[in-house]
């Protein structure tokens, strides 16, 4: 009855919904046999619901498994088939989209000629139907079989993807971008069958759609993206007589691009732009004469007066900034260097804390006291899990010093070599690199680790959640480092003939 008219409808849907599911995980399985199956149970209940874009779809899936059979004719026919049913409910939509599937069977049975048809049937019946989606695909099935029939046209097809492509999003931009320098690229590459020199063109041609594309895929984050627009850069240059460690040095195709157009890699192996001819400089233009010499006295002056300063240790308890936000909980992982004899023992204070609760995610790295026997991996070690950190999208990372603290800048005895310098210098980068993340950093001498740690854990966790972010400890007393206004000495004073350069310097 029509009461259960919309009822019947939406079953028939589902268990099409459910049978094209089903042969596309048994296509993924190889079951070529039950997928087809399947797929034709769906044609079946989609067309008994009137939902004809779902109907297409099973109609494509049918069309993958002939494709992964090697049913080419089938393949044809099913998308024939497709064009027939659409065209006759007078849907220019539907019969779109199954022209494209025709179009898409045609290229990969090398049947180039009948996907050109079949795209340009399609590119009709989508700007008919006011489909830009469609008309975009039409546009690159037209490019991608042309670039076996005529080259040219192949070419205008690209260029007019990428115009439509900026109505779409910036990723459909980059990919048309890259398909037009591509198909650039084998133009260039079938003219030098013919001669010895690259055409000029193809070449700017080329590396312009490049950089845009590149751009494109830098703002997208699409790495894979990137390094294939490098290659075709690479590439282009090449056949130009320039060495490919121009792209590894630079790895910037607008850089490149530059370079290019300003005549650096011109040579007689190439076309192209050579460099802009430069004008033949006057003698009297580069050589004063004795008026131009004439000064008035002058005073000497310092360009770095009032910008320098220099770090002091203050001791906390004298500043005034400790934490008055309630502890939090956290979630704590521990990452170490070298031997454990005090990683140990704070990782367990850390874990019988109050605030180790399966919470917000933290993680602490404790750098181990031979770091002088092992510096540059000491080094790498921190360097390496702040960029772990940061990829993984973690918030907070706090690193622990052992058995260092401050010294003072003014003492020239000799010295332990030091890591807590190049640990601050390191994370007060990745802090300006990196704004999302909350580093803290806490140290300590062998006095202050031993005689009473618990200050110095408890600050493991203030760190991250005050402004004092910072902390060494020394014979116990925690301190902070604070820039200070430090002017330099004026090192030249006067200037009088006759006296050496070493009458200056002090």
């Amino acid at each position: 009855s029509p009461l259960h008219q919309p009822s019947y409808s939406a079953d028939m849907a589902a268990d099409g919904a459910t049978a094209l599911a089903n042969a596309k995980a048994l296509l993924a399985e190889g079951k070529f046999d039950e997928a087809l199956g399947n797929a034709e149970t769906a044609i079946a209940a989609f067309e008994k619901a009137g939902n004809r874009p779902m109907q297409s779809e099973a109609m494509s899936a049918k069309i993958d498994v002939y494709l992964q059979q090697q049913k080419r004719p089938e393949a044809r026919a099913t998308a024939l088939e497709a064009v027939g049913l659409f065209k006759a409910m007078n849907d220019p939509k539907s019969e779109a989209k199954a022209q494209l599937l025709v179009a898409q069977v045609c290229t990969q049975t090398q049947r180039y000629k009948e996907a050109t048809s079949a795209g340009r049937e399609a590119l009709r019946l989508a700007r008919l139907a006011g489909d830009k989606v469609q008309q975009a695909a039409a546009w690159r099935v037209l490019a991608v079989a042309g670039e076996q029939v005529d080259l040219d046209k192949a070419i205008v097809s690209w260029q007019e993807l990428c115009k439509l492509a900026k109505e779409l999003s910036a990723s459909e931009e980059a990919a048309a971008l890259f398909g037009l320098s591509k198909a650039h690229l084998t133009r260039l590459s079938r003219k030098l069958s013919s001669c010895a020199i690259a055409c000029k063109d193809d070449t700017i041609e080329v590396l312009r759609a490049a950089k845009e594309a590149h751009r494109l895929y830098k703002q997208e984050s699409d790495s894979m993206g990137q390094i294939n627009t490098l290659q075709l850069v690479a590439k282009v240059l090449l056949f130009n007589g320039v060495h490919p460690d121009v792209v590894e040095a630079s790895n910037d195709p607008e850089e490149i691009f530059a370079a290019v157009m300003s005549g650096a890699y011109s040579n007689p192996k190439n076309a192209l732009p050579p460099k802009a001819a430069t004008k033949p400089l006057k003698l009297e233009e580069v050589v004063p004469d004795s008026k131009q010499l004439d000064k008035n006295k002058f005073a000497w002056r310092n360009p770095v007066a009032g910008f320098c300063y220099t770090v002091v240790w203050q001791p906390t308890k004298d500043r005034g900034v400790g934490n008055n936000k309630p502890r939090g909980q956290y979630d704590m992982l521990m990452l170490r260097s070298g031997y454990k004899h005090h990683a140990v023992p704070t990782s367990v204070g850390l874990r019988s804390n109050d605030a180790s609760e399966r919470n917000e995610h933290m993680m602490v790295f404790m750098t181990t006291q031979d770091h002088g026997l092992n510096y540059s991996s000491s080094m790498m070690n921190v360097q390496h899990t702040i960029g772990g950190v940061a990829t993984a999208n973690l918030r907070k990372l706090v690193f622990v010093q052992f058995g260092e603290s401050f010294f003072d800048w003014t003492d020239t005895s000799a010295r332990s070599v030091e890591m807590h310098s190049v640990t601050l210098g390191l994370l007060r980068s990745a802090r300006i690199e990196a704004p999302f993340l909350t580093i803290g950093f806490v140290g300590g001498d062998l006095a202050s680790w031993v005689q009473d740690p618990q200050p110095l854990i408890e600050s493991i966790f203030d760190t991250i959640e005050s402004d004092e972010c910072e902390v060494i400890y020394k014979n116990g007393e925690g301190f902070a480092p604070s820039m200070v206004h430090k002017p330099l000495e004026d090192t030249v004073q006067a200037v009088k003939p006759g006296k050496t350069q070493g009458h200056y310097l002090r």
